[in-house]
């Protein structure tokens, strides 16, 4: 009996600790974003992605991630991170650059975490 109440103590401490996990750091979210694209002459097709990333959390760091998709095939042609420090109910914008090849169709996207 002691060893099934211990389990269920145990699962219990894990539900409440799993569901304050916004509670201890940051919960960043897009809230926009847009991309330009480049070409140049040393890096062939270039695009500037700019984001505007809100932390509706605490106070941290914040990893912003980009990627290049293909088009036709699917794959992640290229991809950026980088951590950025964004203090409790602020905005911060964000800058990264991804590479791809001249001739071929491409989407981005920008995650956070």
């Amino acid at each position: 009996m002691s060893k099934q109440i211990l389990i269920l103590g145990l699962a219990a401490v894990l539900v409440l600790s799993a569901g304050c996990t916004g509670l201890v750091g940051p919960n960043p979210r897009v809230v926009e974003d847009s991309a330009t694209k480049d070409i140049s002459l040393s890096k062939g097709l270039v695009y500037n992605v700019n984001a505007e990333i809100q932390n509706d959390g605490r106070d941290g760091d914040v990893t912003v991630t980009a990627k290049l998709i293909d088009e036709e095939k699917g794959f992640v042609r290229d991809q950026i991170s980088t951590a950025v420090f964004i203090p409790s109910g602020e905005t911060k914008k964000v800058g990264l650059t991804l590479d791809g090849d001249v001739g071929r169709a491409y989407r981005y996207s920008v995650e956070v975490r």
